[in-house]
């Protein structure tokens, strides 16, 4: 395979860009703002720092933020869950209820699959090395995903536990304990549904800071929700009519069919994330617009769009810009203009100039809708 070879020479400008005296040192030490990185040119900034590419990462400073919040929410969810969990199997035990005891199986899972995903929120933010040059983000996913199979796993168990009920009915259930306590984790899950719940995408990607690990625990609270409500309308069926004991197992199995409706579309997105599908809250479209309305662009190809995580969007493209525009100059406005739109984690401009089009060439096409 050829490669090409590019060798640039910097003039006696540029090099003020890439020198620095031990009284600028103290210098470095102040925020650059945004104008100021904003390009490579070799342009002496006026705090006398280094000019840096990262110095302008705001995507990183944004998922610091959605990392904190989001383990305030999982701790704070996990210390409820624990709670309730105990008070259900307590409760479970003297009403002699599977559903009841069943329910807190679940929280019990729910706590594992809450201190899973702490544990994976910490392991995404350890530093990339020179094997995971991304880092470990991905993580991330990797533990909502596992999470989610775990609401399956319990699910699956219910249902066999209800199925087994409806076949040997030789079973009582004391319906006012049962009702107390279903109560009481009817609340303790709506509790937890207000604190994992995030607020859903709008127009101004900025304000998106969904995290793929609250999302995962807000299903499984959701889960044990419909759970809940159903071990409730259970008791109370069995509390009006002792004789309709079989709604304890029927309501089981029905409320568990909602629970795996519930995971479909979280798994959706997670498999769309991992086969570097274009995020949720963007279009290939869109981006490419954005590009083009960058005045000196002519036109964009081979624009590749994909996530780390929920919102660690990472983007490559190549341009073509006017003959007579400066390149670079053109670069830094679609740089800005993109992270003006949504937080970009990466981002990799190759430019061209109009000459080196190949309108024959397969890979620059625009891919499928």
């Amino acid at each position: 395979m050829e490669f090409l070879e590019r060798t640039y020479l910097v003039n006696d400008k540029a090099t003020k860009m890439y020198a620095f005296t031990l009284d600028s040192v103290a210098s470095q030490q102040k925020p650059m703002t945004k104008d100021q990185c904003s390009g490579e040119k070799g342009v002496e900034l006026e705090s006398g720092a280094i000019y840096h590419c990262h110095s302008n990462a705001k995507a990183t400073e944004n998922r610091a933020n959605e990392q904190v919040h989001a383990k305030w929410k999982l701790c704070t969810a996990s210390g409820v869950c624990f709670v309730f969990m105990i008070a259900e199997v307590v409760g479970g035990h003297m009403a002699g209820s599977l559903a009841v005891v069943t329910d807190a199986a679940h929280l019990f899972i729910d706590l594992t699959s809450f201190l899973l995903s702490l544990f994976s929120l910490w392991l995404s933010s350890k530093p990339p090395s020179k094997r995971l040059t991304f880092g470990w983000h991905r993580a991330e996913i990797l533990g909502a995903l596992l999470s989610v199979l775990c609401v399956w796993a319990v699910t699956g168990v219910l249902v066999y536990l209800a199925c087994e009920r409806l076949l040997y009915p030789d079973y009582q259930i004391q319906a006012t304990i049962m009702i107390i306590v279903s109560g009481c984790a009817v609340a303790a899950n709506i509790v937890l549904s207000v604190i994992l719940h995030q607020t859903c995408p709008g127009h101004n990607h900025k304000e998106v800071q969904v995290n793929a690990s609250v999302r995962a625990a807000f299903v499984h609270a959701l889960g044990d929700l419909f759970q809940s409500i159903s071990v409730l309308t259970s008791a109370l069926i069995i509390y009006f009519r002792p004789d309709y004991k079989v709604a304890d197992p029927v309501c089981t199995f029905v409320f568990s069919v909602l629970v795996l409706a519930s995971t479909v579309t979280i798994l959706k997105d997670f498999s769309a994330l991992l086969m570097q599908g274009v995020p949720k809250n963007l279009t290939y479209n869109s981006v490419k617009e954005l590009i083009l309305e960058v005045d000196g662009v002519v036109s964009v190809h081979s624009l590749h769009i994909w996530s780390l995580t929920m919102n660690q969007v990472i983007l490559s493209a190549h341009v073509a810009a006017a003959a007579r525009r400066d390149s670079q100059g053109v670069r830094r406005q679609i740089a800005e203009a993109l992270s003006n739109s949504f937080p970009v984690h990466s981002l990799t401009i190759q430019m061209e100039s109009p000459g080196d089009q190949d309108p024959d060439c397969l890979l620059c096409e625009d891919p499928r809708d």
